[in-house]
């Protein structure tokens, strides 16, 4: 009987544990929210094109991104221009240029490093060319991947500056990026390096700093 009851106590005990960890958490993340609001809003951003406040887009963001944090990649592009849609489109492009660009320095760096130092120079250059088909292929392919979450907006200089976030699900990436690294090896002759390549592919882009 006495066992029962102090089982019983240490689930309550447990819940109410849980329930304060959360509710720190979700006091942090709001001071946080708030505090961000106010640097944006007070360098001349706004929210665009919803009904929604700052505050809430960015809470309802981060609350998705840090559920899973390993698999819900942030990823942010920035544009100039008049037209919003045009913006929004340059500004989703520029980010995921970013993303492919990060992929393509990623694996040509680590692809050149476990090079012999009698590498032939026609070594290397064919690792740039796997690279440029690398680079392009996870460009295209992750352009229908990513997730537009809000976007921010605001007049400096006579133009308009757009700020879109996203996130990107890292096993949707990786096999996007595995796919691009498959068709890249195709265009260039990597011989014995071309067995490094999956190793590398799997993984995770570095973020944008």
């Amino acid at each position: 009987m006495k066992q029962r009851i102090f089982n019983v106590l240490l689930a309550i005990a447990l819940v109410f544990c849980g329930t304060s960890v959360a509710f720190a958490q979700s006091k942090a993340l709001a001071k946080d929210v708030k505090k961000t609001c106010k640097e944006w809003k007070k360098a001349g951003w706004s929210l665009y094109a919803t009904a929604s406040t700052m505050e809430y887009a960015l809470t309802k963001y981060r609350t998705y991104v840090e559920a899973d944090p390993d698999n819900h990649l942030v990823i942010t592009g920035l544009a100039v221009g008049k037209n919003p849609k045009i913006g929004r489109d340059n500004a989703m492009m520029n980010g995921i240029t970013s993303y492919a660009s990060r992929a393509k320095a990623q694996i040509v760096g680590k692809m050149k490093s476990v090079m012999s130092s009698d590498a032939s120079e026609q070594s290397g250059m064919e690792i740039d060319k796997f690279g440029a088909a690398y680079e392009s292929g996870v460009n295209t392919k992750i352009s229908g991947l990513v997730k537009v979450h809000f976007m921010l907006v605001r007049e400096k200089g006579g133009v308009k500056e757009f700020q879109v976030y996203m996130t990107l699900d890292e096993t949707a990436a990786k096999k996007a990026r595995e796919e691009a690294a498959r068709e890249a090896k195709k265009k260039a002759a990597l011989n014995d390096l071309s067995e490094q390549v999956e190793e590398f592919i799997g993984e995770p882009v570095p973020a944008d700093e």
